[in-house]
Formats: C-alpha cells, structure tokens, sequence
C-alpha cells in the first residue's frame, strides 16, 4: 500500500487525469515558444506522448496545424522532439505537407522545424509557389524568422507581381 504525501500530485502516467494529454501538449507547446520565440499552437485529432523517448505525436483528421506567428504548417502526422523541459526542439511533418507563409505556399513529403534555427527543411518533391511562380528542387530550406527560402536544385518559372515588375532599362544617350 502506497500513501501519497499532502500536495504531493503523484508522478508517472497520466491515467485517471482525463484531458490531461491535451493541456499537457498546449503547456509544451506555449513553453516552446518561451521569448523570445513567439507562440506555437497546435490543432489535432489526437495526441499520443511517448514520455521515454521525449517525444509528442499529434495526428489528424484530415490534418494537423501547426501556426507559428504568420507561418502555418498542416500535414497528416506531426512528431515533436522535446528538451529535458518539454520544450519543442524540432518537428517532422509527414503527409500532405504543406507550409503557407505571407502569399508563398510550400508543398512537399516531408518538412522538418527545427527551433534553435527557425528553419523548415522540406524534403521529397518540394514545390514552391508565389503568386503565379512555381519552383521545383530537391531541398527547400525556409528560414522563418529572415523570410528567406533557399531551393537547391531549382527548376520553374518565375512570373512578376503586378506592380513588381523590374524597370525598364533607359538606353544611353550619346554624349553631346
């Protein structure tokens, strides 16, 4: 017979603590995004914590979503790789994964976010899409926090936004 101290919550598993999972991936979650990282949320069909191994599973019907400041990620399965304080050290989204940020669109297999660097790795067919720009390569690197995204591999079509458009070039007059 094991007695249980005064204020003492009990250590170990979950069980009987209704909901507890959910809260528990929203407080990861918000300590991820501790400052000066911005706010990580998260909506899933379920979430699945794997406490040896420091990771946290979200899936979903259809998808998961994962919105960080102006960036938002959806995929089939999310897995998050947590630090000794539960924080997100990085995320692998796999099945239909999909990275919107301002008016770009990334498409690919796979995407890794990694949070020291702020940085999405898309793997596995990765397309980019701004405006009516589509480019195609092998890696996508997308550094959230510079707004910069670097295709190796690239192969598309560039189209200019309206009002974008590069200058005319003015032709030389002759010298008087």
């Amino acid at each position: 017979s094991s007695q249980r101290r005064r204020g003492d919550p009990g250590r170990g598993s979950p069980r009987g603590r209704r909901g507890s999972p959910v809260i528990g991936a929203c407080l990861a979650l918000a300590i991820a995004a501790a400052p000066p990282s911005p706010p990580v949320t998260v909506v899933a069909e379920e979430v699945q914590y794997l406490y040896k191994e420091g990771k946290v599973v979200f899936t979903g019907k259809p998808l998961v979503t994962l919105t960080r400041e102006d960036a938002t990620l959806t995929c089939r399965k999310l897995v998050a790789e947590n630090d000794g304080q539960g924080r997100i050290r990085r995320a692998v989204c796999t099945g239909d994964v999909k990275l919107v940020k301002g008016t770009r669109t990334v498409t690919c297999e796979t995407a890794s976010y990694e949070e020291a660097t702020t940085r999405v790795t898309c793997t596995g067919n990765p397309v980019l899409k701004d405006g009516e720009s589509v480019m195609r390569g092998e890696v996508l690197a997308y550094d959230l926090a510079d707004d910069r995204a670097t295709l190796t591999a690239a192969r598309g079509t560039i189209v200019p936004q309206p009002g974008l458009e590069l200058a005319p070039r003015r032709k030389k007059e002759p010298a008087p």
